[in-house]
């Protein structure tokens, strides 16, 4: 039996694209003109830290869980109407024997209402959210509470990550990763023994 922890933005779901310009989009709703990199300085934050970072650094006078709510209004009909599975994730997970987790930065009720509308959450035992568990993804803690939700050692857990500074966090504290690029290129032989 395999044990897995599945990222879901960029590895489950096409759905980078939306995040690559979220923050801009946000800022410019206020009126306020963003920095050029913006969302590449909060590419690699939790929603947590983000709001905190646009709150201080754009002087919003707005508390950092009003910050929040907004910015998901900006993306939940796109997750609830529009967002598609990574191609070849659902015939993956179809015959992928293994008991799984998501392991997200992104909201948990985002996350219920595109898997649940696209048919794969019924493969997942539970969500672990930065926000659930107050950490983010640059934490090894993180990945740590992910295991315990699984009830396995790292070394046991199998880690299917698109970002790179994930795959470096996880991989450090023991756990197996493979980098998702295309689910179309992992062969039938990872189907049966990922991570082994």
């Amino acid at each position: 039996m395999n044990y897995s922890i599945f990222d879901v933005d960029g590895t489950i779901l096409d759905s980078m694209e939306v995040w690559n310009t979220l923050a801009s989009q946000y800022v410019q709703s206020l009126g306020k003109v963003p920095e050029k990199n913006l969302d590449e300085i909060v590419s690699d934050m939790s929603l947590e830290q983000s709001a905190t970072y646009l709150k201080n650094h754009y002087k919003i006078n707005k508390q950092e869980e009003r910050i929040i709510s907004e910015i998901l209004n900006f993306i939940s009909d796109f997750y609830e109407y529009e967002v598609n599975l990574m191609p070849g994730f659902k015939e993956f997970i179809s015959h992928y024997d293994s008991i799984n987790v998501f392991g997200t930065s992104c909201d948990e009720e985002l996350v219920k209402i595109a898997l649940n509308r696209l048919g794969v959450l019924n493969y997942f035992e539970d969500i672990i959210t930065c926000s659930k568990v107050n950490k983010s993804k640059d934490d090894s803690d993180f990945y740590l509470a992910c295991a315990q939700a699984l009830k396995q050692r790292p070394e046991d857990i199998v880690v299917f990550e698109d970002a790179d500074y994930c795959i470096d966090v996880a991989r450090k504290v023991g756990f197996k990763v493979i980098k998702i690029k295309d689910w179309r290129d992992l062969n039938e032989k990872c189907v049966n023994d990922c991570g082994k």
